[in-house]
């Protein structure tokens, strides 16, 4: 059992936190370390995408309500993300006529947008190919494989099937 963390910083105070494995009580404290700072940092909106997350249990989803009880005390909010069929139904199970413990949204674009985060990709940076110094700026045309190479200078053709075939008679 694993479980995989990434933080990344989509804009000031906004973080993404990426999950990839499972999520259950052996793993959650890994998730803890990085939730706990979190909310104690000017951080006001945290995304949670759980598009790689296999597996989630209980522990994992009262620890994610947790973080965002400590984030709506301050202001902030705590989205989810990317969320499988089986820890949406687990999440509904644990509403139970109250309100929806966490917000989950079918993609990473809609939970920014909630956040109101601008949630359009930025475009690819320039690309180039590198300028390989000293080589010419077309392939060299070479022979094909399975060609002989010419004849060296003094030998004659039929000089050249001799060695090929062997000594002759």
């Amino acid at each position: 059992m694993y479980l995989s963390v990434h933080l990344k910083p989509i804009a000031d105070t906004t973080m993404v936190v990426a999950l990839a494995g499972e999520l259950d009580a052996m793993t959650v404290p890994i998730l803890s370390e990085t939730l706990e700072p979190l909310v104690a940092s000017p951080a006001m909106c945290v995304v949670v995408a759980a598009g790689d997350l296999w597996f989630c249990d209980l522990r994992g989803v009262s620890r994610l309500v947790a973080a965002r009880r400590g984030l709506r005390v301050k202001g902030g909010d705590l989205f989810l993300a990317e969320a499988s069929p089986a820890l949406r139904r687990l999440i509904s199970l644990m509403e139970k006529g109250r309100r929806s413990p966490l917000p989950v949204f079918d993609t990473l674009p809609q939970a920014l947008a909630a956040c109101g985060v601008c949630a359009e990709p930025a475009p690819p940076g320039p690309r180039h190919l590198p300028l390989l110094r000293g080589l010419p700026a077309r392939p060299v045309t070479g022979r094909r494989r399975g060609t002989m190479p010419p004849s060296a200078p003094g030998r004659s053709p039929s000089a050249r099937s001799r060695c090929a075939s062997g000594p002759g008679p």
